[in-house]
């Protein structure tokens, strides 16, 4: 007998939506049912009609926060956010204090992660210039990629960045070289400082301030100078590459020129990029601001297009949680508050909104937010599609019959307050249902799992 049986809605695939059904035992898709088939017995069984059902989402790009941090996030509040917005496993950076980039702080990240976790969760080494001989380690615990800045780390935060910088083409390359054996993915912040330490003084001497002040201090340049970069290090070391939260279509153009020619680069990026630009963002101020940063109307169209077409390989939410008076702490001076917006919870639900327009399809979105990812990740088959033997990681949507404004109140992230840009947005689809490996985590605005149920993840498993 079945532990679960799903029937009555539509599966969504890369390929393809079609109406059928799932039959789930012992936390693994056993059947993929077909319209007409009757499924076995199970103990339980939930009609789906009218819903769509997605593959969980891997979110590829998590800052959970945790241990020193965890008053910004934990790895229970983080996961339940994930639940509650259809991500079934978060792929968490190791940037934290400590970040993971020694065996130790690894480990011990691991086990906080797991003690907590509501969904399954997969852990980033870090990887830099100050690192090396820890990187090899890294991937032997288990570490499902690597992430590291060709950026300086942040004044003030550099306990939290130790292992994770690449200032220089050469250590860029010298760190390529520790990953390439591994066959994990080097995740790369792309940004090149001296591009932005100028821009960044000349507006700052001018008195400019305001979200559009952030945005143009951080030029295109500074993203398309940094990929050359990767793209470069990649060649000469093999060594799999993707390019974190790509902002520009430029970068875009960039990397496919570079697959072209047997390059293994990728590109990652955030709903924010594709939905939002530095016009309709700009009400939000400090609270949208962000690395790199929105861009024109423009660029988010094609970014938008680019991303219904299958030009990205992994989708991050980029959750990086800060409470709202850490995010206030100098009022809405833009220049001196901390970067980024939580969205874990919210990243699925946004690019449906995308769907409701017209402009994404829900192929597209599965594609890239479960099965590519997965794949990149080294998690498939096991994860990332609606497949025989594949975890019964599922999803459960329905569209709503008229829009609901969003309510940032009723987030379960800590950093709920912070969600600014996105209060009251009109949400065109719910989530109604979440399962990881057949459990039910999440139903109708209500944890229902337990702590403890995730479980790590890696490649080597």
């Amino acid at each position: 007998m079945n532990d679960l049986n799903i029937v009555g809605g539509t599966l969504v695939r890369p390929e393809g939506c079609l109406a059928g059904g799932l039959e789930i035992k012992d936390g693994r898709i056993v059947r993929v049912l077909k319209p007409g088939e009757a499924p076995d017995p199970a103990k339980e069984t939930v009609n789906a009609e009218g819903m769509l059902v997605f593959p969980g989402m891997i979110d590829s790009h998590v800052h959970i926060r945790g241990g020193k941090l965890s008053h910004r996030e934990d790895f229970a509040s983080g996961t339940m956010a994930a639940a509650a917005g259809g991500v079934t496993t978060v792929a968490e950076m190791p940037v934290a204090n400590p970040p993971a980039s020694t065996e130790e702080a690894f480990l011990a990240r691991k086990a906080e992660a797991t003690a907590a976790a509501y969904v399954d969760v997969a852990l980033y080494g870090g990887a830099g210039a100050d690192n090396l001989e820890d990187i090899g380690r890294l991937a032997r615990q288990g570490a499902v990629a690597y992430k590291t800045f060709t950026m300086p780390p942040v004044p003030g935060r550099e306990a939290e960045f130790y292992g994770l910088c690449s200032e220089t083409q050469d250590a860029l390359c010298a760190v390529m070289e520790r990953v390439a054996p591994t066959d994990r993915l080097l995740a790369v912040h792309s940004e090149l400082n001296q591009y932005v330490a100028a821009e960044t003084k000349r507006r700052m001497d001018a008195g400019e301030n305001g979200l559009k002040a952030f945005c143009r201090s951080r030029p295109v340049e500074a993203e398309t100078a940094a990929v050359a970069w990767v793209i470069e290090a990649a060649r000469k070391t093999g060594c799999r590459a993707s390019v974190c939260h790509v902002s520009t279509p430029e970068a875009v153009k960039m990397i496919q020129a570079a697959r072209a020619e047997g390059v293994q680069v990728y590109a990652e990026t955030c709903p924010q990029y594709i939905l939002f630009n530095e016009d309709t963002a700009e009400h939000a101020g400090v609270f949208a601001r962000m690395k790199p940063p929105l861009r024109d109307p423009q660029r988010m169209a094609e970014l938008r297009r680019m991303y219904r077409d299958g030009a990205f390989a992994m989708t991050g939410s980029d959750h990086a949680p800060y409470l709202k008076e850490e995010k206030l702490k100098n009022g809405q001076d833009i220049w001196h508050t901390f970067d980024g917006l939580p969205g874990l919870e919210l990243s699925l639900p946004l690019l449906l909104n995308a769907v409701a327009d017209g402009t994404l399809t829900c192929e597209a979105i599965a594609e890239a937010t479960a099965e590519s990812t997965a794949r990149m990740l080294g998690l498939a088959p096991r994860k990332g599609r609606l497949a025989e033997g594949a975890d019964a990681d599922v999803v459960l949507v329905k569209k709503n019959a008229v829009p609901v404004p969003l309510d940032i109140s009723k987030l379960f992230t800590k950093a709920r307050e912070s969600a600014v840009l996105y209060e009251g947005l009109p949400m065109h689809y719910t989530i109604v249902r979440t399962y990881v490996r057949g459990e039910k985590v999440f139903q109708e605005g209500t944890i229902t799992g337990k702590q403890g149920w995730g479980t790590f993840v890696s490649p080597a498993e």
